[in-house]
Formats: structure tokens, sequence, C-alpha cells
């Protein structure tokens, strides 16, 4: 695919999905004194504000932890409002934070972008897998669907998995980009969207 641009990204819908459970009330390493919701928070607000010009019916947040709920069409300046109204715990429901971005694909037609902000191994990883792997088997083009996880911490289990779902999908597109949230932050967002695409 050709380098995305601020005009070719119009074509996208943005998501941004965020692990809401318990063990993102954890310390953030990286900052001591806040959690890994608070470290989190941050860099999606930065990321919403940044990808808010490419998609002009708002982008959809989705919270997992530990039910799922989505919010569509949220402006960045709404984004801390919708974490102000929520705070981590439960379990880590990813598969079904994941369904939101593929039904979105197929009621809308449109090429679909997510960034998935999360600590740890999801409640069920074959579910995650398999739906992954289903996406990935259901498009005609690379771009049509993508999966940037960015992880947040340094749990060694959570990014084994990711690195898995990065490397390791044996599907017909590579949907899947990881990196940690350190790295994610030393991109701007068009470049981390074009890098996870083309990856």
């Amino acid at each position: 695919m050709m380098p995305l641009t601020a005009e070719t990204a119009t074509e996208f819908d943005f998501h941004v999905l965020c692990d809401a459970s318990g063990s993102m009330g954890n310390e953030s390493k990286r900052f001591p004194g806040k959690t890994r919701w608070d470290e989190m928070k941050e860099s999606v607000i930065a990321t919403a504000r940044a990808i808010e010009p490419f998609d002009a019916d708002g982008i959809t947040v989705t919270f997992f932890g530990p039910g799922v709920t989505t919010q569509d069409n949220v402006t960045a300046k709404a984004v801390a409002d919708v974490f102000a109204s929520r705070g981590p715990r439960g379990s880590t429901p990813l598969t079904e934070a994941l369904a939101v971005v593929i039904a979105a694909r197929k009621k809308s037609g449109k090429k679909q972008f997510a960034f998935v902000f999360t600590d740890g191994e999801p409640d069920n990883q074959a579910t995650v897998i398999q739906t992954l792997t289903d996406a990935a088997n259901s498009i005609d083009n690379d771009e049509d669907i993508t999966f940037c996880f960015v992880q947040v911490g340094d749990d060694t289990a959570a990014r084994k998995f990711l690195d898995h779902l990065d490397d390791n999908l044996n599907a017909k597109f590579d949907i899947v980009d990881v990196l940690s949230l350190a790295d994610a932050d030393n991109f701007e967002p068009l470049d981390l969207i074009n890098k996870a695409i083309n990856d």
C-alpha cells in the first residue's frame, strides 16, 4: 500500500480500544505515582487529538473490562470525559472488543483501523486468535482492517501472547502490529498507522 496521507486517511474509520480490566489500576513503572490507567489515558487523548481530523464522524471508543461498552462519534475533547466515567476493574474481554471493529467493517464497508491499548492477557486467548484469523481471512485487501496493539506495562506473558498475534496468526493477511506504549509515544500517529498497516 502507498503511504497513508492526511487525504487518504479519510477512507478509514478509527477506533480506540481501551483495556479497563483491574490490572490497569497497577502502578506505572514508567511514571511513578501514576497507574497504567493514567498512562494509557494520556496516550489515548493524544492519539485521539491527532487522528480526529481524519475521521469526520468521530472516533469510536470501546472499553473492555469487565464488560464491553462502545461510544461512537467521540471527539478528542470528549475522550477525557469518557475516561472520567470509567475505572479499571474486572476481567479482559478482548474478543468482544475486537468484534466491535469487525462488525463496523461489515456494516459500513469502510476500512477500519483500531488502536488496542492493553496491559495483559485476554480472558480467552483461543477466541482472540480465531477472531483475528477469521477477520484476516474475510477481507480482500491488507489495509481493509488493521489492529495496532499497544502494550501498557511490561508483563512478559502478555507480550509473548501479543507477539504471537503479530508473527504467527497464520492467516491470509497480517492485520496485527504490536509495540510498547513507550515506543508508540515516539511515533506521530499517522506514521504509527502507516507502520501498522504496512508491517
